[in-house]
């Protein structure tokens, strides 16, 4: 029954029913839009088909005429006309439907001859629809007629006119259509839709060419008139670019586009004027003023950044001058001022007339004080503040002592009166009386740090060694020569923070005999070693003081006991010996990182 049906209602063999995906393309298509409103009953359950199948063969057949409508240079291929039935309309002769000697373009000037076509191009045309159809048969035929038919002739290229916007499929936007993606992001309001670049240009062999550098108008931006930016192609077989500035425009970043892109160059994108590769024909000045011009273009001002720069520039400059003149004043300058006054003062009481006959001043020289020794005489005449001087052979000091109504006067002065970060050796303001001295004669004197001038030498008697090299000190008044044995180093604090509210008084002058057993016991905790000097509650003592880098305010003390009426020119040094734990202050041990045994002790002063 099947067998029958299929054979009445021209269904081909092999297919079941009209509802086969098959059969919609392989059935007669004429025979059956001819018959299919006949009533007939095989055709009763197949109405919907039917339906379906007509619709999808007018929208392709409607989507055909499209695509020769919008291909080609200049072709009009009207829509058949007459009947409802697609099928009834189908391409019989292609003469009715490619009239070239009446199709116009609906934009074209009035008048204006309608343009040929070339039967080369509506040969490939539908050598493209027959393609994409199974009716090969058709286009045969009509291949055929085109080929035969007398209006179709080859053309003369001419320029083309301008094209007719592409009229969209039925069903909406062609996805697959040139150009969707910017149509698409158009439609989204994304960005504007933009026409297709032109094609690359060709670099020819001959001459090179200039090609005037497109510069895109800045919003809000002024354009300034410049020469004319070219870009030079050189005939090289390798293809390259060279970018050359006749005159560099200072406008914002300019949009460079690489002519060689499709044969394996780059697109330079938006650059900046002054990094477009120039083989350094571009100069300094140029990228600088394209740099300034790019920074205006951002919203900056060039100008604040410029003085900005020109501020620290200065101010460097400055910086580097003043430091430059302060070390070399300090490590220069001044070591070399201190010694050279210091070799003058010398001169001056070694080479004087009474310096080894011991004698005083004349009584009738009442411009110096009575009694003082006449060596001292050419000194005094520089500087009445002079009270003694001091010397220690073995460690290289040899100066002059002042004196002054405070302990800063002579901090930053030398025995000129004159300013120097050395200053020079002082005694304590304290004392007043000079021809007798109190059981305690105090000296300060700068330790530089960097250098050994002053009192620096003085980090020598830390060691053993360095004290049996220079056991004695000389320490003279203007008034008496005196001798003194060194007994004790030892390091204290400045201040009572440093020692847990505690300072260690060494600067007194006079105590009782009692007090001064008991500071003799605490140096003796303090002191780095024995020298095997002894000290009786009679003798008087030397204390020279001094700077030092232990910790911040730490201060180098140096006692020595003066030398006694009969003993001898040295101290016997034999039985000297380190101590293993000598005392120091709390702010010691903090930057040792040890353990303070002596945390606990008591705490002597000279006032209880």
């Amino acid at each position: 029954m099947a067998d029958e049906l299929n054979k009445s209602s021209g269904v081909p063999e092999g297919i079941s029913s009209l509802s086969d995906e098959k059969a919609i393309t392989e059935i007669d298509i004429g025979s059956f839009l001819t018959e299919k409103d006949n009533g007939s009953a095989p055709y009763d359950g197949y109405r919907e088909d039917i339906r379906k199948t007509e619709q999808s063969l007018e929208n392709e057949i409607q989507n055909l005429m499209d695509d020769i409508m919008n291909s080609g240079p200049s072709v009009n291929v009207p829509r058949p006309a007459g009947g409802e039935s697609p099928a009834g309309d189908f391409w019989a002769s292609p003469s009715e439907y490619i009239d070239i000697s009446q199709s116009k373009k609906s934009d074209a000037p009035a008048g204006a001859p309608a343009p040929e076509v070339g039967k080369d191009e509506i040969l490939s045309m539908i050598d493209s629809l027959k393609a994409d159809t199974d009716n090969k048969a058709e286009f045969d035929s009509i291949l055929s007629d085109i080929e035969k038919n007398p209006k179709i002739k080859p053309v003369v290229p001419q320029a083309p006119a301008p094209e007719k916007p592409k009229k969209k499929p039925a069903g909406g936007v062609d996805i697959h259509a040139e150009g969707f993606e910017a149509e698409l992001a158009a439609l989204l309001g994304d960005e504007p839709a933009k026409e297709p670049e032109p094609a690359p240009a060709q670099v020819s062999q001959q001459a090179p060419q200039q090609i005037p550098r497109q510069v895109p108008q800045s919003e809000g931006i002024p354009m300034r008139k410049k020469e004319p930016f070219t870009v030079n192609i050189p005939h090289e077989p390798s293809g390259a670019v060279e970018i050359a500035a006749s005159s560099v425009s200072s406008e914002p970043p300019v949009q460079v586009f690489d002519l060689l892109a499709g044969s394996g160059g780059r697109t330079v994108g938006n650059v900046p004027v002054e990094i477009i590769e120039d083989d350094g024909k571009l100069t300094k000045e140029e990228k600088r003023r394209a740099k300034i011009d790019r920074k205006i273009a951002e919203g900056k001002n060039p100008k604040v950044g410029e003085i900005i720069r020109k501020i620290v520039l200065v101010a460097s400059v400055i910086t580097i001058i003043v430091s430059s003149a302060f070390l070399v004043k300090t490590y220069i300058y001044e070591p070399m001022m201190f010694k050279r006054h210091q070799s003058e003062v010398q001169k001056i009481v070694v080479q004087s007339p009474e310096n080894n006959i011991g004698q005083t001043v004349a009584q009738e020289e009442s411009k110096y004080p009575p009694g003082m020794l006449a060596k001292y005489k050419k000194l005094y005449d520089i500087n009445s503040d002079l009270r003694g001087w001091i010397s220690i052979p073995g460690l290289e000091i040899d100066l002059p002592i002042a004196h002054a109504d405070n302990n800063d006067f002579y901090l930053h002065r030398n025995i000129y009166k004159k300013r120097t970060q050395y200053g020079v050796p002082f005694f304590d303001y304290r004392i007043k009386d000079f021809k007798n001295l109190p059981r305690n004669t105090v000296i300060y004197g700068h330790n530089m740090h960097y250098d050994d001038l002053i009192f620096g030498k003085l980090e020598d008697y830390r060691y053993l060694s360095a004290f049996k090299k220079s056991p004695v000190i000389e320490c003279n008044t203007i008034y008496g020569d005196y001798s003194w044995f060194v007994y004790a180093a030892f390091i204290t604090n400045s201040l009572p923070s440093q020692d847990n509210g505690y300072m260690f008084t060494y600067n007194w002058l006079d105590i009782s005999e009692s007090k001064f057993v008991e500071y003799i016991n605490e140096v003796n905790k303090r002191r780095f070693y024995d020298t095997g000097v002894d000290i009786a509650t009679t003798d008087k003592i030397l204390t020279l003081s001094t700077c030092c880098y232990d910790f911040d305010g730490a201060r180098l003390v140096i006692i020595a006991r003066l030398k006694r009426d009969g003993e001898g020119a040295v101290p016997d040094t034999s039985q000297a010996a380190n101590n293993d734990n000598p005392k120091y202050p709390q702010a010691w041990y903090n930057a040792n990182k040890k353990t303070n045994p002596y945390a606990d002790d008591s705490r002597w002063s000279p006032n209880k």
